[in-house]
């Protein structure tokens, strides 16, 4: 992305000024170095500390642990098994990140990537705007998008969308900006950084940046006619930067492991048209409206200045550059539309398309909070009253919804958890009542500035008080330490039933293959995944391991293991035969029965035997629903294999 202001551009001559204004003395230089200082600040903000992990985290950080200790930087490995799900940008970032501190792979080193993505998109979001508005709306764009809970929230992560949303925001605004300039030097420097930061993004998230990129990139030349900017050599150039990066390591992959284009095609293909199982069941109906969450949820709390932000760029604007803000809002609907329209879908994917919509955001905050806009002074007192009054009933309500969440989860301490929430709805009521008040006031950039203030406060205190309480790993950290006392002289004998619990793995570094090898079981399908074979073949082995002669352990989700007695049960009951032996060696202790964790095996454990608590009819009646009754079989078992999505 191009440091220097657009030659000539009236909308940098009247931001500059306007922006000097606020700050005498201070250039546009010192607005940004003054915006990376804070986003550093936050984004690094004690990495090791705060929330427990969540899954994504746990993948993500238990394979870079394992590269590292093996010393392999070409085949990802989760648990001792090959991992080829994604591409290994990320575990090698955070395996830098770990050398780079001198420590293993933990949970700082983890998270570190994605607080230098978050100070990387802060400043492609100032440099573009300013380039498209000037630096009034670059202050503004940067600032709401250091304090917005995309940036405070997703900089303590530890997954791959970060780092693939600052490569898509790099590339994006440079093939722009290079559309922009005379052909030269210049031109080609740009442009080259785009398809580089667009070849990164490849290694970190494959195929992604090939829409993410490609797809604004393509409809802003069609819809712009910005054809003459392909007559260029300099596209040759960065096509080689483009596939340099990602290229080697999917060959080398693809000499090793057969098996690894039909993963690669199972994870993208399938998963956006619904032939994944996993994501079977996300498509149509409130689907389709799942990514209005995180529009407004990552945007706060400038949320309901979206709308204006949109409409804006239907508009003339002084001093906007209108081709720019055209690109941004082709980039943004392009990106909503194809997330939209996959059928796989989290929230975490919305990530690179949150750039484009804060560069808008910038524009109509900087319109919204300028002194000289006119005033409406009965409409603005109303907006006053209004969050005076919704500000604090909505904190109290938020008291009364955190005691119902409570209940749920026994393990959290009331008389922690609330004097950490009480602590942080006053800072958020007191902030936002206090930016009303200023900007009824008509100081407008003091009102911005609370907002700012106020959600970097609430950061400051919610990370380390409240976030652990929320995002606890006690129901996991618990089995782990038991498995990692108890189980380790029998670690040859434990094997997983479907896909890890990351966590459980994370936090005991008990490396257990899965019961039915998951290549093996591609393979035996030719390359296409049922969720139905899948089970009935996790069943089956599970039967024939229970039955064997040698100790046998097995990991297995609370629900599953009940499906499995359940369905087993009658089953062998049809065929005459009978459940081998299952005995209950360890088992989840915290939390939703639904989230639990059970180790059982063939013979009783050497230490009493934990009770199961049977499920409820309801519970009983709905599993047997949902899981229709396979073909007779001798050695038949219908218990599935946890779906997960992976990370």
């Amino acid at each position: 992305m191009p440091t220097g202001s657009p030659r000539a551009s009236p909308a940098t001559n009247h931001g500059t000024a306007v922006a000097d204004s606020l700050l005498p003395h201070a250039s546009s230089s010192g607005w940004l170095l003054a915006l990376i200082a804070w986003t550093i600040i936050v984004s690094f903000y004690q990495l090791d500390g705060g929330a427990a992990f969540e899954p994504t985290d746990a993948w993500l950080a238990q394979t870079a642990r394992e590269m590292r200790e093996r010393g392999d930087w070409i085949m990802p490995y989760f648990a001792g098994e090959p991992r080829l799900q994604k591409s290994p940008g990320p575990y090698w970032a955070v395996m830098l990140a770990s050398l780079a501190r001198g420590t293993p792979v933990d949970v700082a080193s983890a998270r570190l990537p994605n607080a230098v993505a978050a100070v990387v998109i802060v400043a492609t979001i100032f440099l573009l705007t300013r380039r498209i508005a000037g630096t009034r709306a670059a202050i503004f764009a940067g600032f709401a998008t250091a304090s917005s809970t995309f940036v405070l929230h997703w900089s303590h992560r530890a997954n791959s969308e970060m780092g693939l949303a600052a490569c898509v925001g790099v590339a994006v605004a440079c093939l722009w900006a290079g559309c922009h300039e005379a052909p030269g030097w210049r031109r080609g420097r740009i442009w080259l950084l785009g398809y580089l930061a667009a070849g990164v993004g490849m290694l970190y998230k494959m195929p992604m940046p090939l829409v993410c990129v490609g797809l604004p990139a393509v409809l802003y030349i069609v819809l712009r006619g910005q054809w003459r900017a392909l007559a260029s050599g300099w596209h040759l150039a960065g096509l080689l930067l483009l596939v340099a990066p990602w290229l080697p390591w999917v060959l080398t992959v693809m000499r090793f492991e057969p098996g690894a284009v039909d993963r690669w095609r199972i994870e993208y293909v399938d998963r956006f048209t619904g032939d994944l199982p996993n994501v079977q069941d996300q498509g149509g109906g409130a689907w389709y409206l799942l990514y209005l969450i995180p529009m407004f949820l990552f945007t706060l709390p400038y949320c309901l200045s979206l709308p204006g932000a949109l409409w804006r760029c239907f508009r003339r604007q002084a001093g906007v550059d209108r081709d720019g803000t055209t690109m941004v809002l082709i980039w943004f609907v392009s990106l909503f539309a194809f997330f939209t329209a996959a059928t796989g879908k989290e929230i975490r994917y919305f990530l690179p398309a949150l750039p484009p919509l804060f560069v808008l955001l910038g524009i109509e905050l900087a319109a919204f909070f300028d002194p000289a806009r006119r005033a409406w002074p009965k409409l603005e007192r109303l907006a006053s009253i209004a969050v005076w009054i919704l500000a604090p009933a909505g904190c109290i309500g938020g008291y009364f919804a955190m005691q119902a969440w409570h209940r749920r989860y026994s393990f959290i301490d009331w008389n922690e958890l609330a004097p950490a929430y009480v602590v942080t709805a006053a800072i958020v009521a007191v902030g936002l009542c206090l930016s009303a008040w200023l900007y009824v006031r008509r100081r407008s950039h003091a009102s911005f500035g609370v907002l700012v203030a106020t959600m970097w406060a609430v950061w400051f205190w919610s990370w380390p008080k409240l976030m652990p309480l929320m995002v606890s790993d006690v129901p996991h950290a618990t089995l782990a330490g038991e498995m990692r006392d108890k189980l380790a002289p029998f670690r040859a004998s434990l094997r997983n039933v479907g896909q890890h619990d990351p966590r459980l793995v994370w936090l005991s570094d008990l490396r257990f293959p899965r019961l039915v090898d998951p290549f093996d079981l591609l393979r035996r399908q030719g390359g296409r995944r049922s969720l139905e074979h899948e089970r009935r073949a996790n069943g089956e082995a599970m039967v024939r391991a229970l039955r064997s002669d040698a100790l046998t352990l097995l990991v297995i989700t609370r629900v599953d293991y009940i499906s499995f007695l359940i369905e087993a049960s009658r089953e062998l009951a049809e065929s005459g035969e009978s459940l081998p032996p299952v005995h209950v060696w360890l088992q989840t202790r915290h939390g939703p029965q639904k989230n639990h964790l059970v180790v059982i095996g063939n013979r009783p454990p050497p230490w009493p035997e934990p009770p199961l608590t049977p499920p409820s009819d309801r519970l009983a009646r709905e599993l047997t629903a949902s899981r229709p009754s396979p073909t007779r079989s001798a050695e038949a078992s219908s218990a599935p294999a946890p779906a997960g999505t992976g990370e």
